[in-house]
């Protein structure tokens, strides 16, 4: 039976391959590292490295950790298809994550509190802020 790790992974490669048409391979692993930091990929790895500690704060949560889950791994799985600008990567997370989510979600307020401040407003006036890459 497959954990709730790659459940979610094989969710945020349909989404991505949904809105981007691009997919790679990929994997999850969680481990403690700098809490200020949610996760992060290594050139030439496809692992997703999740960040035990500040999960931990959510895991007990069914709906927070999974749309925690969600936002960390779709963040790092655009990296892995490509997309190097982080800045560019946290727009599409919070627009993936409103419009699978809604804006009154968990997910979404992660995913904003983790989008330029710029972006977001361009982004609530309906404008797409231009491309960084």
């Amino acid at each position: 039976m497959p954990d709730a790790f790659s459940i979610i992974l094989d969710e945020v490669a349909e989404d991505v391959y949904k809105r981007l048409g691009k997919r790679t391979n990929a994997s999850v692993k969680l481990i403690p590292f700098n809490p200020t930091i949610l996760g992060y990929v290594k050139a030439n790895d496809y692992t997703i490295y999740l960040n035990s500690i500040p999960f931990s704060l959510v895991k007990n949560d069914p709906i927070k950790s999974r749309e925690y889950l969600y936002v960390v791994i779709l963040h790092e799985y655009l990296h892995l298809v490509g997309i190097a600008d982080e800045r560019e990567v946290r727009k599409i997370t919070t627009e993936i994550t409103a419009q699978k989510f809604g804006r009154t979600s968990y997910a979404y307020l992660l995913a904003e509190k983790l989008t330029d401040p710029i972006d977001l407003h361009l982004m609530n006036k309906g404008d797409r802020p231009p491309m960084y890459m």
